[in-house]
């Protein structure tokens, strides 16, 4: 049985091959499993945790190729659907001079987006520790509704929720609903995770210790604002801090931040309490830079993710 369920998209990132480059000008791409909420799910299981993922994909060879991928990264599958209706998503992921990703979803919307609240069952939610979900699968109906359905479900299973904005704009009509409806769910998140560009969308403030307060009077418990090769924030009621990051000579940071997600989930996990005390929050983070960063040595979002013992020693080598 998972101890954590993620919600949310399971997509075929084409990635191309040469930085600083426009799509249009790209000859050579990469085929990658990819998807925010999968890229979590399977570091996770990278990790060691039961993990299972919640999504709907096409009965066509993409899907096939992401059933098989996700079986062979030991993430359970049973909760996934599969539809002959609609085809799995397709992003392609271009990288600028400084190997920063930007995406377009080709051919939206895709089966991940066509899971219904029906498809979500009480049942698959008893024991689960952290339900962990996004904001893609709540830019439209009728995914959005089983998102919102499995939250309640997740929250009376008394799991920790995990929430990662994690903001496609291009994906909404309009903006403004976008940040009205994560809004709406900081309440419900023992930890929200953003970036500094999404911190500022969400709040308004550039300042780190002013956007993160109010994100805490709205209920949330932890807040933390990755600052890719910086570090990272976190901020809680009655603690905040700095983590620098470490050093890396990236290829790619497509999927780093789900990298990161991944790293503080699984120390969810181990926090005794919610919020923890500041030492462990520091841990987590520096845990989670390492992670993140290590991710970020190979193409696409899943080829760097390494194991708990791997990424514990490198911490203890350059701490």
């Amino acid at each position: 049985m998972p101890e954590v369920l993620c919600l949310g998209e399971a997509l075929l990132d084409l990635i191309a091959c040469e930085a600083g480059k426009q799509i249009e000008q790209t000859k050579n791409f990469y085929l990658a499993p990819g998807g925010a909420v999968c890229n979590v799910a399977v570091g996770l299981a990278r990790l060691g945790v039961k993990v299972g993922l919640i999504t709907k994909i096409g009965s066509d060879p993409f899907g096939r190729f992401m059933l098989k991928f996700l079986k062979k990264e030991k993430v359970d599958t049973g909760l996934m659907r599969i539809t002959d209706q609609y085809l799995t998503g397709l992003v392609l992921v271009w990288l600028d001079k400084k190997k920063n990703p930007n995406f377009f979803f080709y051919g939206a919307p895709g089966a991940d987006r066509m899971l219904s609240p029906l498809e979500i069952k009480e049942k698959n939610f008893s024991g689960i520790k952290v339900f962990h979900f996004g904001t893609v699968s709540l830019s439209m109906e009728p995914v959005r509704s089983a998102t919102l359905k499995a939250l309640t479900l997740a929250k009376k299973a008394k799991a920790r929720i995990s929430f990662d904005p994690n903001f496609r704009l291009h994906l909404w009509k309009n903006p403004s609903q976008l940040k009205k409806i994560a809004l709406s769910l900081a309440p419900e998140a023992d930890l929200i995770k953003l970036n500094q560009e999404e911190l500022k969308f969400l709040t308004g403030e550039k300042n780190l210790e002013k956007g993160a307060k109010p994100l805490l009077k709205m209920g949330a418990k932890i807040v933390v604002v990755t600052l890719g090769k910086k570090g990272a924030f976190f901020a809680t009621e009655k603690d905040q801090g700095y983590v620098p990051g470490y050093k890396f000579k990236q290829v790619d940071t497509t999927g780093a931040g789900d990298a990161f997600a991944s790293a503080i989930i699984a120390w969810l996990l181990h926090f005794a309490k919610i919020p923890p005390e500041k030492n462990e929050m520091v841990k987590a983070l520096r845990f989670a830079n390492a992670f993140a960063g290590l991710s970020t040595l190979k193409l696409g979002a899943i080829e760097g993710l390494l194991s708990w013992k791997e990424v514990e020693k490198f911490v203890k080598r350059n701490s």
